[in-house]
């Protein structure tokens, strides 16, 4: 007579999967805010020296790469180039207009706490290549430099 019956079959129910986009979405945008993309593919050969005591730059500062050495595609030539983020060039002059062109995209207080980072092949580039490099630098008032090495491996 009673209208409730006690079901003797109970079912576990089965997964809500509702939130499972939102929970997609917020791990793919963790990542997306916490990886960093790479500034630009590597033209020229380039073994950094090795060096005793090495400070890591922050990653949050505004960094200027200018690398030097052999490039790899025969095209650009056989002799020391240096690439200035994606493009290779043959002479000094162009750090110049870099430089001027990153400062343009930066504002004042930035630019003025950018740092220019040199990554010179330690067999291929001389001294007298830094020196250039510096030489085209000072020019432009971009005096914050900043050698770029690797860690020197007990042996």
């Amino acid at each position: 007579m009673s209208k409730f019956r006690q079901n003797k079959s109970k079912e576990m129910p089965g997964v809500s999967t509702a939130s499972l986009p939102d929970i997609v979405f917020t791990v793919l945008a963790f990542f997306v805010v916490v990886s960093s993309m790479k500034q630009s593919d590597l033209k020229v050969e380039l073994t950094k020296p090795s060096a005793k005591e090495i400070i890591q730059l922050d990653k949050n500062e505004e960094i200027d790469y200018v690398n030097a050495g052999i490039p790899k595609n025969p095209a650009f030539g056989t002799s020391v180039r240096l690439q200035l983020d994606d493009q290779v060039v043959p002479n000094f002059l162009k750090i110049r207009e870099f430089i001027v062109l990153r400062r343009n995209e930066r504002s004042q207080a930035k630019s003025d706490k950018a740092t220019v980072s040199i990554k010179a092949d330690k067999d291929d580039v001389d001294m007298d290549v830094i020196d250039k490099i510096e030489n085209e630098l000072r020019e432009v008032d971009a005096l914050r430099i900043n050698y770029s090495t690797q860690k020197e491996t007990k042996r």
